[in-house]
């Protein structure tokens, strides 16, 4: 009977398919116990000989491409008349809510729960590009295919029997419906190519080539049809797959990507390259069209290619599926034409149909299995090392499966699993000559389960293997390495153990050596959740050589000892660790052997010391300013990993160093800086966590040989250090250090370990070195596992990455990772620990740590927190800043800011359209009775951002700080009503193009970073004027704000004038808050790094200009982030706000007056030992300065009166008023005064008139300043007397601020002359009488002369002389060529030569010969021959190349002949 005959009867056909299957699932239980009892009924199960095929799909009804709600109705419709073979399913939403339906075929038994068990899973997916849509067609084709002929077509009913398939048939269902039938090129501007966002889907995947930090963050943008595919393939153990495409005709296989990154034209295989190439070949030879490989005016040999070769792709699905899950993908490439017309479809099945069907049932090739342990229980995420294939090991399912494909051969198959035993390889033949891949399993025992015991007691039984005094296997030669030896040395190690170890490079030092690091675990690759990351980094300062060679010892002694030693194979097993050798290659190779105390080779090749060259949490100078290659490699690598413990290892001392390695004042103190040889006693600098710090010191000072006795080096006698561990601090400091980086900002406790006196020992010392730091280095490293550890998941199961975990209060946090895990060091005993996640309810519980195991597991599951509960507790409950946030346009923040006026009137003031300046910015003024003087209160400036495409969330964020101070002020909110007494606080959210950039971000809101020319920064920057820019500068001028708060993107970094200790204090007070987050890490790209340099510039300008220290706040990655995540972005900030705002709370207050009690409104107040100078107010002489907790010394001056110096103490959140400063008057004398000769008869000066005068040794000194003409110093003028005239020559210098003093000065009338660089010199006449004259002020007036003439006509004059010379030196050089042009000229001289034979004429002339050409001899030429030979005598060197020589030589060639007459004929 014809199928025909039975699809009208749908009952009847679900019967006979029910029936097949039941079948189909005795034939499977028997086959087991019979194979022939198999053979016969799956012959009684098989159809005909010569099956009908069902293929009636194709006409009926008439071909088209069906839409989204198709697809629904017909995987609906099959799976309610197939319900054992079809099931309807949807994996997500695309970005307009379209579903996203696959559906999932295979012969399923009711009978057996595990039927399905080693069943591979295969998935076909198609259209990710929206108008590339025959892939789509022909996979909705074949889902018909196989359900209408699984009950008469064997082959179907085998390959659903044994195969699960999956079909997606859209993963762009937007896309689909935006792009044109039978346009085979995308619409302008991709549309229909991309989503509904304008992203391209096949770009927007996890790439291979990303650190784990830059795929967390691109998942925030990630689009929810990636992120939904995602989750897809992650969720289900594919094993094969095809993503069907258009616009060529070739079958693609991995990578599509190279680490070269180059265009084209350069494969990038995979270690599965021969399965890739089997894949695309079976695909492409059953194909008529692409097997030839010449379509579409591309050549692919057989019709296949490998992607990276043809073009470069980052972010496709292909590579994620390889790189990152079980799964082997080709992308196939149907069609010429991207959207063919749907009459082409039955061709183009036809055409594809046996491909397909052969491609599905290479999933059955290779080996599968299960792995369980002795008693039969599954092993999840186990490991298939397969020989050959180490690369890409296999990874078993919940269930203990495996499936791996192989191409014909002999292989070693060894099965791995955490806290198992290795199996023992097991060697298989692949034929692939079977219907089903070749079964092997595997049981694996346990390993010893006691991993928690007290390290220090591991005692270790080497039977197995002999050794020698080393303890190492094989014999070994202690040496020393330089660059190239050290590369062929752990290449080796690479090659010899790749199973446990990774080499690879972090980045190039300045001359391009590579920056080595071996990564050393069980299985090495990627972060294992639950196992900890531990780091040692070595040769940071190049002739310091020790740690190094160490480092190389220990790689092949753990390597080595790696399944002998139960110890060494337990650290291995449990601990992925990363050895960097030499982190100054470049340093290394200058230095040599013998080297104890010298620098040579100490720095890189910059010269800088790279252990002063990282961020410092207090401060910043020209060793730390520039982050040099090799510094910038080895942070980006620190931050990429969740390093746990590290240690740097140096010499020229044997101590443990532990954090903080300087104090806050120390940039300001040369000598601190320096390792004097004296005792060890400078102010010590403890961490939270100095006990914990302490103990690791300890652990490895007492496990050394000698360094627990504290003995000094010969070179530093009196460096004693107590148990050999000391405080970096209180040893010397070193500011820029990597031991403190590491802590501060990436979170990773380090210690700084000197492991010898001698810098680069001589060779035959190192033996000694490694029997003294062997077990030292290894116990240390088994302190990784010391503390309390665990998973943070939400309710629902989810990790939670980035959660803060904190111990005892300390504001020093642990963070937890992708994968949710987290490590926190600790020492035994109780604690309370705080975990907190942005958008979770912080948890709290009190711990122990045992004393036995020192370690505990915590997993925490938080709760989502409520918005309104969190707004409660930090927000004064301002619901509108956190839910439902979205982007305001310009008229909403104007009518929000005119809200707030008419609210809070008595606070706020919105200035709109008052001033010149609020026409074009909007601004508000928050502070306490408004309209009274201002004079006494702090000014503060918040702006929302100097960049337009930033400015968006910037101005939502400085909204919501208005929003938090005026309901903080509405409940008398204490801290608030402070401010606002103490201060006037400034809004300005900016409204420059918005409506251009909300525009980009309506078209496509992951956009991310909005790009947009000539932005306020640009034009702040530009010496050219511009209305807006200027009125915002002359508005920061005309305000003197005291602080300055905006906003940027691109990083969570804090961006402050940098070399100013108060200030670089307020950055660390700004930052420091409880609720801190992970500093983010967000990819650089050209805009962000341009971004960031304009805003370092614009800070710098405004604190010189104006003595504003502006402080930029990074809020996020992206500049315009999506509308809804404005609440995490203020919630994650806000604490930083706040201690911006509560700077004022700490400084010192106080008036200056004169000695008769009058405001002195010139006087200024200088810090000593700092840059800032600071004016009093203009009315009441008022000084109130900012400043952080500290010691300071101030220095109070004025123009006329006395300097004062007072010492204060500032303590936190605290004014210091220091009152009424009063300042004396200086004796300042000014004019022409009566002179009063001095007495006596002896000539000693002559007066003005010509006089003269006695000189007596009554002198006297006179002081003052030397300012400009806007009061400020004028430095190095130098002040002269010039009248009496005296035997010595009278004369000072000013110093920085401008202040003069001369001694020796006769009495009497004199006259002071000043000249100053730049500045018109001037002279008066003071009259001295005796003691000294103070307070003489000279104010000079900038010099607009140069060389006597106005500097506009010196301008003009010089430009006029500058052309005339040019044009007078062109016309020489043209002079002097064209006469040397001459002079290389020949000059010949012809002359009669006398004849010596017949005459040939005869004339009337006594000689009887006509003068046929006149002689060109002139008078006085002397007359020589010409020949036509020129032979070059010997000449002297001087002669000219060109003489010519006119030497007589009689053999030379002919004479010039003169007719004569008489011989004619």
């Amino acid at each position: 009977m014809c199928m025909k005959t039975l699809m009208p009867a749908h009952g009847i056909y679900a019967f006979l398919v029910g029936f097949a299957i039941t079948c189909a699932s005795i034939q499977l239980s028997h086959s087991a116990d019979a194979n022939t009892t198999s053979a016969g009924l799956s012959a009684a199960a098989n159809a005909p000989a010569s099956p009908v095929e069902d293929e009636t799909f194709i006409h009926h009804p008439p071909p088209h491409f069906l839409s989204n709600g198709e697809i629904s109705a017909l995987f609906g419709k099959l799976q309610d008349l197939y319900p054992q073979l079809a099931t309807k399913y949807s994996i997500g939403k695309t970005v307009k809510g379209r579903e996203m339906y696959a559906l999932a075929l295979t012969a399923r038994y009711n009978d057996d729960k595990n039927g399905d068990l080693l069943r591979p899973m295969v998935k076909l997916t198609a259209n990710i590009h929206g108008d590339e849509a025959l892939g789509r067609q022909m996979v909705l084709f074949l889902a018909e295919y196989l359900t209408l002929n699984y009950v008469n077509v064997p082959e179907v009913q085998r390959l659903l029997n044994n195969t699960e398939i999956h079909i997606l048939p859209s993963c762009n269902p937007d896309g689909f419906a935006e792009a044109k039938e039978g346009n085979c090129e995308s619409l302008p501007n991709y549309v229909g190519r991309t989503n509904a966002a304008g992203v391209d889907l096949n770009r927007d995947f996890p790439d291979r080539l990303e650190n784990q930090q830059t795929i967390q963050l691109r998942s925030h943008t990630r689009q929810p049809e990636t992120a939904a595919i995602i989750n897809w393939v992650l969720s289900k153990p594919f094993v094969l797959s095809a993503n069907f495409h258009g616009g060529a005709i070739v079958a693609s296989y991995p990578y599509d990507n190279s680490i070269a990154h180059r265009e084209c034209c350069e494969e990038s295989l995979t270690p599965d390259d021969r399965i890739f190439k089997l894949m695309a070949h079976t695909y492409a030879n059953n194909h008529p069209i692409m097997r030839k490989g010449h379509n579409c005016n591309d050549t692919f040999t057989d019709g296949i290619t490998n992607g990276a070769n043809w073009y470069e792709l980052n972010g496709g699905m292909q590579d994620f599926n390889y790189a990152f899950t079980n799964c082997f993908e080709l992308t196939i490439e149907l069609s010429c034409c991207k959207f063919p017309t749907a009459a082409s479809l039955p061709t183009e099945w036809a055409r594809n149909k046996r491909s397909l069907l052969q491609l599905l049932q290479l999933a059955h090739i290779g080996i599968k299995g299960l792995i369980t342990d002795a008693s039969g229980y599954p092993i999840n995420d186990a490991s298939i090392v397969v020989s050959g294939l180490e690369d890409k090991p296999m990874r078993t399912t919940q269930r203990g499966e495996y499936w791996r494909l192989l191409t014909p051969g002999i292989y070693n198959v060894q099965a791995l699993a955490f806290g198992y035993q290795p199996s023992e390889p097991k060697q298989v033949h692949v034929t692939n000559e079977n219907s089903e891949a070749l079964r092997l399993d595997f049981t694996l025992s346990p390993l010893e389960t006691n991993y928690d015991g007290n390290f220090r007691k591991v005692k270790v039984e080497r039977s197995k293997a002999s050794t020698n005094d080393d303890d190492f296997l094989t014999p070994t030669k202690f040496e020393h390495h330089n660059f190239t030896a050290m590369e062929k040395f752990i290449r080796n190690i690479a090659e010899s153990y790749p199973s446990i170890t990774r080499l690879y490079s972090i980045g190039q030092s300045v001359q391009h050596r590579d920056l080595w690091v071996m990564e050393i675990f069980a299985t090495p690759g990627q972060h294992i959740p639950g196992v900890p990351e531990f780091k040692y980094v070595a040769n940071m300062h190049g002739n310091e050589v020790v740690g190094k060679e160490m480092l190389l010892l220990l790689t092949k002694y753990m390597c080595e000892r790696y399944g002998v030693d139960e110890r060494i194979t337990k650290l291995v097993n449990t601990t992925r660790m990363h050895f960097l050798y030499s982190m100054n290659p470049d340093g290394y190779e200058i230095s040599h052997e013998g080297d104890k105390t010298s620098g040579n080779g100490r720095e890189n090749a910059n010269h800088i010391d790279l252990n002063r060259n990282f961020p410092d949490q207090y401060g910043t100078d020209k060793y730390n300013a520039v982050t040099e290659p090799e510094v910038a490699a080895v942070m980006n690598w620190t931050l990429s990993i969740p390093f746990v413990l590290s240690a740097n290892l140096h010499g020229g001392s044997l101590v443990a160093n532990y954090p903080y390695d300087d104090n806050e004042n120390d940039f300001s103190d040369p000598i601190a800086r320096l390792r004097i040889a004296t005792n060890v006693g400078r102010k010590i600098n403890p961490t939270e966590e100095n006990d914990l710090f302490k103990h690791l010191a300890l652990v490895y000072s007492e496990a050394h040989p000698s360094m627990h006795l504290g003995n000094p080096c010969p070179s530093f006698k009196h460096e004693i250090f107590p148990q050999g561990i000391v405080n970096g601090a209180q040893w010397y400091s070193v500011t820029g250090g990597m031991q403190d980086w590491n802590y501060v900002r990436a979170g990773v406790l380090e210690l700084t370990l000197e492991l010898g006196c001698d810098k680069f020992p001589m060779t035959d010392e190192l033996p000694k070195y490694w029997h003294d730091n062997r077990e030292p280095l290894l116990k240390f490293i088994e302190q990784v596992h010391y503390g309390v550890h665990g998973t943070v998941r939400s309710s629902i199961g989810t990790a939670i990455a980035g959660a803060v975990v904190m111990l005892d209060g300390a504001k020093h946090a642990s963070f937890s990772g992708v994968y949710g895990d987290y490590w926190k060091l600790a020492l035994p005993g109780r604690h309370n620990i705080t975990i907190i996640a942005d958008g979770f309810a912080p948890y709290r519980e009190e711990i122990e740590i045992p004393e036995d195991t020192h370690e505990m597991r915590l997993d925490v599951i938080l709760m989502r927190d409520d918005p309104q509960h969190w707004s409660s507790a930090n927000d004064f409950r301002i619901i509108e800043n956190v839910v439902k946030t979205r982007y305001h346009s310009n008229p909403e923040i104007r009518q929000r800011l005119a809200e707030f006026e008419t609210r809070h009137g008595q606070i706020a003031t919105f200035g709109y359209a008052e001033s010149e300046f609020g026409i074009y910015y909007n601004s508000i003024k928050l502070t306490s009775d408004i309209g009274e003087p201002e004079e006494s209160k702090y000014k503060i400036l918040i702006l929302s951002s100097f960049f337009d495409t930033t400015s968006p969330l910037g101005r939502e964020i400085t909204m919501n700080v208005a929003r938090h101070v005026l309901e903080g002020y509405k409940i008398r909110d204490t801290g608030t009503l402070n401010m606002l007494q103490r201060s006037v606080l400034y809004l300005l959210p900016l409204t420059d193009n918005f409506e251009v950039i909300f525009k980009m971000y309506n078209r496509n809101n992951s956009i991310c970073d909005p790009e947009l020319g000539n932005e306020l920064a640009d034009r702040m920057l530009s010496p050219e004027s511009e209305k807006k820019r200027d009125l915002l500068l002359q508005f920061l001028e005309s305000e003197r704000f005291d602080l300055m708060l905006t906003f940027t993107a691109g990083s969570s970094e804090l961006i402050y004038p940098k070399g100013e200790p108060v200030i670089e204090k307020f950055a660390h007070i700004i930052k420091d808050s409880e609720f801190n987050a992970p500093p983010l890490q967000c990819p650089t790209t050209s805009t962000r790094s341009l971004h960031h340099a304009a805003t370092e510039r614009l800070t710098n300008l405004l604190y010189k200009m104006y003595n504003i220290p502006l402080f930029s706040l990074g809020l996020s990655c992206c500049r315009m982030p999506v509308q809804s995540n404005i609440a995490s972005v203020w919630r994650t900030n806000i604490n930083k706000i706040k201690n911006f705002l509560r700077l004022i709370e700490t400084g010192i207050v106080g008036v200056v007056h004169n000695d008769k009690s009058e405001p002195l409104r010139e006087a200024f107040i200088r810090l000593i030992d700092h840059k800032h100078v600071y004016n009093v107010t203009r009315n009441a002489a008022r000084f109130q300065i900012i400043l952080p907790a500290g010691e300071y010394a101030l220095e109070i001056s004025a123009s006329g009166y006395e300097s004062t110096v007072k010492r204060v103490t500032v303590t936190p959140h605290q004014i210091n008023n220091l009152g009424v400063v009063q300042l004396n008057a200086y004796a300042l004398l000014t004019g022409v005064s009566e002179i009063h000769r001095l007495g006596g008869g002896d000539s000693g000066y002559i007066d003005n008139t010509g006089s003269a005068t006695s000189l007596t040794a009554q002198t006297a000194t006179i002081s003052g300043f030397v300012l400009d003409i806007g009061n400020h110093p004028v430095k190095h003028a130098k002040v002269s007397v010039i009248a009496p005239h005296t035997r010595e020559y009278l004369r000072n210098f000013t110093d920085s601020l401008g202040a003069y003093s001369i001694r020796g000065v006769p009495l009497g009338e004199i006259t002071l002359k000043v000249e100053a660089p730049r500045h018109e010199g001037t002279q008066r006449a003071v009259h001295v009488e005796s003691g000294a004259v103070r307070g003489v002020i000279f104010r000079l007036k900038v010099d607009e002369h140069v060389w006597g003439m106005p500097r506009l006509l010196f301008i003009l004059f010089a430009s006029i002389v500058i052309i005339v010379a040019m044009i007078l030196f062109f016309l020489c050089v043209q002079f002097l060529l064209a006469r040397r042009h001459r002079a290389d000229k020949r000059y010949y001289s012809f002359s009669l030569l006398p004849q010596k034979g017949k005459e040939l004429f005869e004339d009337d002339g006594e000689d009887g010969e006509t003068e046929l050409f006149r002689s060109p001899i002139k008078n006085g030429m002397s007359i020589q021959p010409y020949f036509d030979e020129h032979i070059e005598h010997g000449r002297s060197d001087d002669d000219d190349d060109d003489d010519f020589d006119n030497d007589f030589n009689e053999d030379s060639g002919e004479d010039i002949v003169m007719l004569d007459k008489r011989n004619q004929l």
